[in-house]
């Protein structure tokens, strides 16, 4: 029988023999350190796509820390240099079978039919009698997507059923879509059924519905649906932020992110997160080190000037954001749920143009400034003088749609004045011009979106 707890120690052996933390090894294989834990404690075991990566880190084989399972009697252990490679190939397809049958009865999580039946008659009550087809499903890691038609003679239903994998870091965005469900956040993926404790949701599938903004580029035959839905696009993003203003239910079930709790933690975060990456990579730039060309399109001209700004951002945040830390985020007052990384890439605009641009992947909710979000899509995003038509090149372009996005959140909003909605957003701004910095630090050299982050820096925060 096997012995998950020798594996277990053995993964443990190797992880540190290698000087390897839990947390980088998670890391490195894109899982939770909570899942290496139980692997080492012998709880689990891993899946099998992550074997080969785990024999590349440690620099073994598979079977170097498979065998140890099967290590239960001394003779054996004794007699173990004469057997081992008599046995390697059938124990390592016995322990890979094991696991791919329990990564298989774990995977067995979904809804069944009559659950998903259920679920379509509250939303249809006419209905009638329907077909429940699913189609292949994609597999990716951290959760499993199916794509589910509901055909009857009145309603023919494009469904989406997500398992997420509990053990996987992406058990977080589930837990987000649970609480914003939970909270009447209304501007995601219309929702039928949700579990919460297989992990489970079944939305619509809004796929071939929606035009998705990853890719988006205005001079395209879809531009004329995406400029018609920039004011959409703030109206959804101010009804999320709205249902969650002064949500003292939610702030409880999130928690103050760390920075917020004190003056003293907030200092020391606008040093680890931005002024250090900041000296860090411009010590680079004037050390050469930082190329000047990346292909034809994006090249690299820094100047005296931008580098002033980050100095000026720096000192502008120490002063300015500090002083929300007790007005703001300790009292829970004029802060909400923010999305945490509001990209194009997370909206999806309905071509019909008839209903609300869907906001999705809030995976890292958390509590803050509404205006975080704002400067993340607007001013790292939105505002890229490449693309042409009408989407904004400066804070004076894009002035239209934060004070449309205003006007928005005060139809459920009060006593959020709109001097302090604009001081926010300068706030945010500042803080977003360090994020391209730690992108190219990590060899990510978007300096486009460099650019645009020093351009909403002198605009927005010098008007």
């Amino acid at each position: 029988m096997l012995d998950t707890k020798k594996v277990g120690v053995k993964i443990s052996s190797l992880r540190k023999s290698i000087g390897c933390s839990q947390e980088k090894l998670a890391e490195l294989l894109n899982v939770t350190p909570q899942a290496i834990s139980k692997w080492e404690n012998g709880h689990s075991l891993p899946e099998t796509s992550s074997l080969p990566i785990l024999a590349q880190i440690f620099g073994c084989t598979i079977d170097d820390f498979i065998m140890p399972a099967y290590s239960i009697d001394e003779r054996v252990e004794k007699d173990k240099p004469n057997t081992l490679e008599q046995q390697a190939e059938h124990i390592a397809k016995a322990v890979i079978a094991k696991i791919e049958a329990n990564q298989q009865a774990d995977e067995q999580v979904g809804f069944d039919d009559d659950e998903i039946a259920e679920a379509v008659a509250k939303k249809h009550p006419d209905i009638g009698r329907a077909t429940i087809n699913r189609g292949k499903a994609t597999r990716t890691t951290g959760d499993i997507c199916t794509p589910i038609t509901i055909s009857s003679d009145k309603h023919e239903l494009k469904l989406l059923e997500t398992i997420y994998h509990k053990s996987s870091r992406k058990a977080n965005l589930f837990d987000s879509y649970a609480l914003l469900y939970e909270l009447g956040v209304d501007v995601l993926r219309p929702l039928y059924r949700i579990d919460h404790n297989k992990a489970v949701i079944l939305t619509e599938d809004v796929g071939e519905a929606c035009l998705n903004m990853y890719d988006y580029n205005e001079d395209t035959s879809d531009g004329a649906i995406i400029r018609q839905n920039y004011n959409p696009i703030f109206s959804s993003v101010a009804k999320w932020h709205g249902t969650m203003w002064d949500n003292h239910e939610a702030f409880g079930k999130i928690g103050l992110p760390w920075h917020f709790e004190s003056k003293e933690n907030m200092l020391a975060w606008i040093n680890g997160a931005m002024e250090k990456p900041y000296r860090k990579y411009r010590k680079a730039e004037e050390s050469g080190k930082i190329p000047k060309v990346v292909n034809k399109n994006w090249f690299n001209n820094i100047t005296e000037t931008a580098f002033d700004c980050y100095e000026e951002a720096l000192e502008f945040l120490k002063t300015a954001y500090v002083k929300l830390v007790e007005e703001r985020f300790n009292a829970g007052k004029n802060i909400t749920v923010i999305h945490g990384d509001l990209h194009p890439g997370r909206l999806w605009i309905f071509k019909s143009l008839d209903r609300d641009v869907l906001i999705e992947g809030p995976e890292p909710v958390r509590m803050g400034l509404c205006t975080e979000d704002l400067a993340m899509l607007i001013a790292l995003h939105l505002s890229d003088a490449s693309i042409p038509h009408n989407v904004a090149k400066d804070f004076h372009d894009t002035k239209p749609w934060l004070d449309y996005y205003y006007k928005c959140l005060c139809e459920k909003v009060k006593y959020y004045p709109y001097e302090t909605f604009m001081n926010d957003y300068k706030i945010s701004v500042a803080e977003n011009l360090f994020f391209p910095i730690r992108l190219i630090n990590k060899g990510i050299n978007d300096f486009r979106m460099r650019d645009r982050a020093i351009r909403a820096f002198q605009t927005s925060c010098k008007n």
